[in-house]
């Protein structure tokens, strides 16, 4: 049963634990960037689409709903998969959070790693890919 204070929540406790949830999800994609990144750069990749998929596919916030939605409230991405796909994906009765989360979180990577100068669409040039960027 979840406990009550005595004073409400202000909105300021609310954004200082969404600042604490954003930093925690910003954590994961710069996680999966930097592998994402060394794997580029050593040749192990060979379709970025495929590597930045298996990537995302693995992680706790698209395997688990909770984080899924934690990691929804977090990111800028939140409508990446009605945008690729064009509806809200559902299974029954219920939204698929962890398939939203996924969308997100790739384009969340995939912006990430552009932030850090690699050109996901030029494997010649990701044996260039400064890792320092990553930390």
């Amino acid at each position: 049963m979840p406990r009550y204070r005595k004073n409400p929540v202000s909105d300021k406790d609310v954004e200082d634990a969404l600042r604490v949830l954003r930093a925690d999800y910003y954590s994961d994609v710069l996680d999966v960037a930097r592998e994402l990144a060394k794997e580029m750069k050593s040749g192990d990749v060979e379709e970025f689409s495929d590597a930045l998929s298996q990537a995302v596919d693995g992680t706790q916030r698209v395997i688990y709903t909770y984080q899924a939605r934690i990691g929804l409230l977090c990111t800028g991405n939140e409508d990446a998969y009605v945008e690729q796909v064009g509806e809200v994906p559902v299974q029954g009765d219920t939204i698929n959070w962890e398939a939203m989360m996924f969308a997100a979180m790739e384009r969340d990577v995939t912006e990430r790693l552009e932030a850090s100068g690699v050109d996901v669409n030029d494997p010649d040039s990701w044996p260039d890919i400064d890792l320092s960027e990553f930390e």
